[in-house]
């Protein structure tokens, strides 16, 4: 099977994949960060696709065409466009208050749902406390990851109360009790603001509150979320196989089976991600996993076959093929981690 690859807005998707290419090594560098990209995805109209149940298609070839120049750019397009989703999802009142902003690209999206995941799959609670008050809840813990943390970011968050209601809210990063915490150096992805914070009863009025059914609404929103994020996996094992078929000379010869046979993986996983993007509503959540465990995968090893092929000249530290090799270690811990992926496989065989 070949999926059919979209053809959505290309003009609108050069463009964006062009101004990326010219700031791949400033964002590896940290001398910029990734709100300049979103914001020019929003201004082309390049955030808002599939959005409302249309088909996934467009927005998954946008995170791919990002991702194959900077994967730090495409990681935070996929969160802020989860926001997005997120948002998109709530009540009138959340929608008139954030959706024109995330999809326009001037205001950034954080998803701190991580913890909402786990709990839906049984893995855990979710350690944000909300306590009922007069118009809404206060809510109380800790984020212990996010990116696209700036202090003007639009933030969706998982809560629980003691007495097991659940919750998903939106709040704004510059609230009364948000503490973002100093942003660690990271390996990679360091211009995608990815940090902890820790919430001291934060009031989210009830205008802001998106669902009140935690774990329906994680299955809902779970096949577009694992979509996009093999879109970035995608994206970038697509640049770092292009790379290294030029480099089958010579000693590199000998890689050329191991190529051979990663390119055969990278073909059944866009077509797959192709396809189910264009049904995605009815595609079986194992698959999906599956989809996404492979992803990681097939990225980590292009990147690494790369890496082997350029030899010492990727070592330089801001080589593309050095920065390829550093962005691709981080996807299998990033939540859903490989772990948490291949319990979850376990538990529906």
């Amino acid at each position: 099977m070949t999926a059919t690859i979209t053809t959505t807005k290309t003009q609108e998707r050069e463009q964006a994949r062009a101004f990326v290419r010219d700031r791949a090594t400033l964002l590896d560098r940290g001398e910029t960060d990734i709100r300049k990209d979103v914001s020019l995805l929003g201004s082309l109209g390049l955030i808002d696709l599939g959005l409302g149940g249309s088909p996934l298609t467009g927005m998954v070839a946008v995170i791919e065409d990002v991702a194959a120049e900077s994967l730090s750019a495409g990681f935070a397009v996929w969160a802020h466009r989860m926001c997005l989703e997120y948002v998109s999802r709530g009540p009138a009142a959340v929608r008139d208050r954030y959706r024109d902003r995330l999809a326009s690209g001037t205001t950034i999206g954080v998803t701190a749902m991580a913890a909402g995941l786990r709990h839906a799959a049984g893995l855990g609670e979710v350690p944000l406390i909300a306590t009922p008050v007069d118009g809404g809840i206060e809510v109380s813990g800790p984020i212990r990851w996010a990116s696209n943390v700036f202090e003007n970011a639009v933030i969706v968050i998982p809560a629980r109360s003691e007495d097991g209601a659940t919750y998903v809210a939106v709040i704004d990063a510059a609230s009364s009790g948000v503490c973002i915490n100093p942003a660690p150096e990271l390996l990679a992805l360091g211009a995608t603001a990815s940090t902890s914070l820790t919430l001291d009863r934060v009031f989210v009025p009830e205008t802001q509150i998106i669902s009140t059914d935690l774990t329906r609404f994680c299955r809902d929103i779970r096949p577009t979320f694992l979509a996009l994020q093999t879109s970035f996996c995608s994206g970038i094992a697509g640049t770092s196989l292009a790379e290294s078929e030029g480099l089958l000379t010579g000693l590199g010869e000998e890689f050329a089976d191991e190529r051979a046979a990663l390119s055969d993986e990278y073909r059944s996983l866009r077509n797959r991600l192709h396809d189910f993007a264009t049904r995605i509503g009815e595609v079986p959540v194992r698959e999906l996993i599956q989809l996404r465990l492979d992803g990681s995968h097939v990225a980590v090893s292009a990147t690494r076959l790369e890496a082997t092929l350029r030899g010492g000249a990727g070592y330089a530290a801001h080589h593309p093929t050095n920065r390829r090799f550093r962005e691709a270690a981080f996807l299998p811990i990033q939540s859903p981690s490989e772990g948490q992926l291949r319990w979850e496989l376990s538990q529906s065989r």
